[in-house]
């Protein structure tokens, strides 16, 4: 930019003036554009995870749960109001990034299986949603507890 303006000081004049005065004229629009685009975009970037809650209540998963879509990054939210420990854990996860945040620690890998929760606790699971179909999931501590998610891709609609 030094350079473009180093130039345009050699004319010297009104001429000069009237070209600096568009160059920083531009600089300007440029500028605003981008500041408007990222305080547009900033809301964008934070609201593209796709949110599931579920809720471990009376020895039961409470699903909260929107439409999903493939591909897109999705977050588990799981929280345990009961007074035992549960687990959440299912097979949609393996073989795909998972990325498992509690109590401030976070854990990344593959075939993550699942996670426990003792009482009043909660967990976060990550991932990008990449296989249609119904996915259960369970608590192995009781057998009996079990929900499910269903994902269905646009082509199946």
């Amino acid at each position: 930019m030094a350079d473009v303006l180093g130039i345009l000081s050699e004319g010297g004049g009104m001429a000069m003036r009237s070209q600096k005065a568009q160059l920083w004229g531009w600089v300007l629009v440029l500028a605003m554009t981008y500041g408007f685009w990222w305080e547009a975009a900033g809301p964008v970037f934070s609201q593209s995870e796709q949110v599931v809650e579920v809720t471990i209540k009376d020895s039961k998963f409470v699903t909260k749960q929107g439409p999903l879509r493939l591909g897109l990054p999705s977050v588990i939210k799981v929280r345990n109001e009961d007074a035992e420990r549960h687990d959440f854990g299912s097979t949609m996860f393996e073989g795909i990034p998972t990325q498992i945040e509690r109590d401030g620690v976070i854990v990344y890998g593959r075939g993550l299986s699942g996670v426990f929760l003792d009482p009043k606790r909660d967990v976060a699971i990550r991932f990008n949603m990449t296989r249609p179909g119904r996915h259960e999931f369970r608590c192995s501590i009781h057998p009996n507890m079990k929900g499910e998610l269903l994902l269905l891709s646009v082509e199946a609609v």
